[in-house]
């Protein structure tokens, strides 16, 4: 099972504590969000985001994931904030086969500001915070990898 530590605002860390400490049970929906297309006639160029929404606390993780990600069946996320960065919330959930399709042109920096831009104003409109992590090696960010 893939872990992920995930820092998030204190206002919503506190909100999923709350659920946590209710034993409430957590809604969720996750699902692959795929963002191909080249740069000026140049290649074609796949931007992979897994996205899990926790419907229950109005809180919605996509990660950017590696070019040769394994997509798991099971994910622990791990919740922090600044407030309290020593105790997390873990959340467990299953991963769907799932995949969301678009195309942008352009090329991979490009991708991912169109995909967390489209994200965050469709998770905006639904009353539900978006966050956008980044699970690539630090090489492959650069744009030297991958």
């Amino acid at each position: 099972m893939l872990q992920v530590m995930c820092m998030v605002d204190s206002e919503d860390y506190w909100y999923l504590n709350s659920i946590n400490e209710k034993s409430q049970s957590l809604d969720y929906y996750s699902y692959t969000y795929e963002v191909a297309g080249g740069t000026e006639g140049i290649g074609n160029t796949v931007v992979r985001l897994l996205v899990v929404e926790i419907i229950s606390a109005k809180m919605v993780v996509g990660f950017i994931t590696p070019n040769n990600f394994e997509q798991p069946e099971q994910l622990r996320l791990r919740f922090i904030c600044r407030d309290n960065p020593t105790e997390d919330i873990p959340v467990e959930c299953n991963i769907s086969g799932e995949v969301k399709k678009s195309s942008y042109m352009g090329d991979e920096v490009e991708k991912i500001e169109y995909i967390g831009y489209t994200l965050e104003k469709f998770y905006d409109g639904n009353q539900a915070k978006f966050y956008l992590l980044d699970l690539r090696p630090q090489v492959e960010q650069q744009g030297l990898g991958g």
